[in-house]
């Protein structure tokens, strides 16, 4: 019976024929083995196959897919020109391993965030998150879900200092919290839906143009404030951000 490998994500930017970055999930357990010994020492031909116990063919054949796929490549051996020494060509990522209980419950993860804010850092939390997002998104990897997943945590949090029963009270607390931490200048403007409006958001302001709405973290935060403020699940909606070219950024929400 095989045994179960992690999911190994690369992300290749040699994929053949492609301009585009690419990020490869490699499923196959053989793939993987190859891989992980790749990841830490290039490696001939017989080491490999000695460091797998598998045969030469089979080595072979998963050697020229990961070469066809861009993620793995060979150069001569430095004393023998007939031999090759495999590496790997696209940077490694991390792994997922499905068959192992999370280490981080859900409920950990809140209280961090928790943490975090009473203690007065949540310029850090978010200059933490955003730094993360960049350089994700300078991969090519798109964390929008987890980010908006962050906001979710970060505005149940807040929902306890600023929630006041008065609508106008509420969006006043938030516009005072968001101007005193840096967080950007908000208006709001209430009518059969509520529309919030951003200047200086922290989140997209100085961010490259994308053409795409990019404040995901803000998003969450303000679709569980009025979420909790109502009781009744919201969705809300980035119609203007500074990624997308704007001058600032607006949020509608609406039922």
């Amino acid at each position: 019976m095989t045994t179960s490998k992690p999911i190994q994500i690369i992300l290749n930017e040699h994929k053949t024929n492609s301009p585009m970055i690419d990020i490869d999930i490699i499923k196959s357990p053989m793939k993987y083995e190859i891989l992980e010994l790749l990841r830490h020492d290039p490696m001939n031909f017989e080491e490999i196959v000695e460091n797998t116990s598998k045969s030469k063919a089979s080595i072979s054949m998963h050697l020229r897919d990961l070469r066809k796929e861009g993620i793995v490549n060979y150069k001569p051996h430095p004393d023998d020109n007939r031999r090759k020494i495999f590496y790997l060509s696209a940077d490694f990522l991390g792994s997922i391993d499905t068959k192992k209980a999370k280490t981080v419950k859900r409920n950990q993860t809140k209280l961090l965030i928790d943490e975090f804010i009473e203690k007065g850092d949540i310029e850090y939390v978010i200059l933490a998150t955003q730094t993360f997002k960049s350089i994700l998104m300078e991969l090519g990897m798109d964390i929008s879900p987890v980010l908006q997943k962050v906001g979710n945590h970060i505005g149940k949090y807040l929902f306890s200092q600023l929630k006041n029963d008065d609508l106008e009270t509420f969006t006043k607390n938030i516009s005072k919290y968001w101007l005193k931490n840096n967080l950007g200048e908000l208006s709001f403007t209430i009518g059969h839906r509520i529309e919030i409006t951003c200047v200086d958001c922290f989140e997209s302001c100085g961010l490259p143009k994308s053409g795409k709405p990019s404040c995901h973290l803000e998003k969450g935060i303000f679709e569980t404030l009025f979420s909790m403020f109502f009781d009744l699940e919201l969705r809300i909606d980035e119609i203007m951000c500074y990624s997308m070219g704007d001058e600032k950024c607006v949020y509608q929400i609406q039922p």
